[in-house]
């Protein structure tokens, strides 16, 4: 099995939109969202003009996760003013890591981790951070395995449901 990861193309927008509806609903179907709370976040989150837009920006990098030129997920990493938290200018975030569920484990999370610290390295970062659902405890033991560590929380929010996130570094 080969991976690769490429960054996503302007063209490719709605197979972001599709993978990231998929991969957020099969995360988070089990945390007492409701169908109009998916519909709200994917609306704001996913919608098509939001992702170009993302896309667009120069401090924001969106790639696709291929298996044997499969789609099997995506992540998308920021820097500057495109984090979601203002962290300073000495971190590059992790903004989202999602897989299809056939393709959780087996490595594919690591070849992530490594691939944003080499982009973070590239482009002068001392520092990688995320913020992670609290409950979401098989992506906790699998960042702290991976040398993040807690350092704060920030508010995630899926429709009308305000989640509690915490906010994971690494120093690189």
């Amino acid at each position: 099995m080969t991976f690769q990861i490429d960054s996503v193309k302007s063209s490719e927008v709605h197979k972001l939109r599709d993978i990231s509806i998929t991969t957020f609903r099969t995360t988070f179907e089990n945390g007492g969202y409701s169908e109009e709370d998916f519909n709200q976040y994917f609306n704001e989150a996913y919608d098509i003009d939001t992702l170009l837009k993302e896309l667009d920006n120069k401090h924001s990098f969106t790639y696709f996760f291929r298996e044997d030129g499969e789609v099997t997920g995506y992540f998308k990493l920021n820097i500057l003013d495109a984090q979601t938290e203002a962290m300073g200018e000495e971190y590059l975030e992790i903004q989202r890591i999602y897989f299809l569920p056939h393709a959780q484990g087996g490595g594919r999370g690591k070849y992530i981790i490594d691939f944003a610290e080499s982009k973070a390295k590239e482009l002068n970062k001392t520092k990688i951070w995320l913020g992670v659902w609290e409950y979401n405890e098989p992506a906790l033991k699998f960042y702290t395995k991976h040398g993040l560590k807690v350092i704060g929380r920030h508010e995630f929010q899926t429709g009308e449901v305000v989640d509690s996130d915490l906010v994971m570094e690494k120093i690189l």
